[in-house]
Formats: C-alpha cells, structure tokens, sequence
C-alpha cells in the first residue's frame, strides 16, 4: 500500500469531503505545484563563493515552517561557512551542546 492510500484511508468522512472538493477545484494540484517550485534549482550560484553550482549541489534548507528558506552550495566547505558564520552567530540555529568531561 502507498502513502498516498494510507493518507486516505486515514481521513475521517468530513476530511474526505474537503480532501475531494479541493482536489476537484484544483487546490491540490496547485499546492503541488507550488511544492515542487521550491525544490527547484532557481539560484545557480553559492551564495558564499559565487561559483556556480550543479543540481546535485549541497541544498540546506532552514526558516520557520511557514517561511522557509533555501540556499544551494557548491560544496560542503561553502554550506558549512553559511551554517556557522550566518547562522549561527546571528542566532538563527542554536550551537550543539557539547558535553563537558
């Protein structure tokens, strides 16, 4: 069985409704849409280096789940500069605890 069968058979008959509605009306199909947008390669290049970056690039994607954000990098060196000089000094991902021995 799918995921997709699974997620149905998992919706209520009041959830079923909605679920077939928006799918009539198109409002899945544009979700969709919208989703596979954003996995899309739109900037070509590293926002740390500038080299230009392939679509099996590095892709960290990080924000709030109602706004997130998505950098593609050249290589693991570039992603791990972003990580520790942008987001980490401004707060926006907290350090790991280290354990103290």
């Amino acid at each position: 069985m799918s995921n997709f069968n699974k997620f149905i058979d998992e919706l209520n008959s009041d959830e079923l409704e909605i679920f077939e509605k928006d799918m009539k009306e198109g409002i899945i199909q544009r979700y969709i849409d919208r989703k596979k947008e954003f996995f899309k390669l739109k900037d070509k290049t590293c926002p740390v280096c500038g080299n230009m970056v392939q679509d099996d690039c590095f892709v960290l994607i990080f924000g709030e789940a109602s706004i997130r954000k998505k950098a593609h990098f050249c290589g693991v060196d570039c992603m791990d500069y972003f990580v520790h000089k942008y987001l980490t000094k401004n707060n926006k991902i907290k350090k790991p605890i280290s354990n103290p021995k």
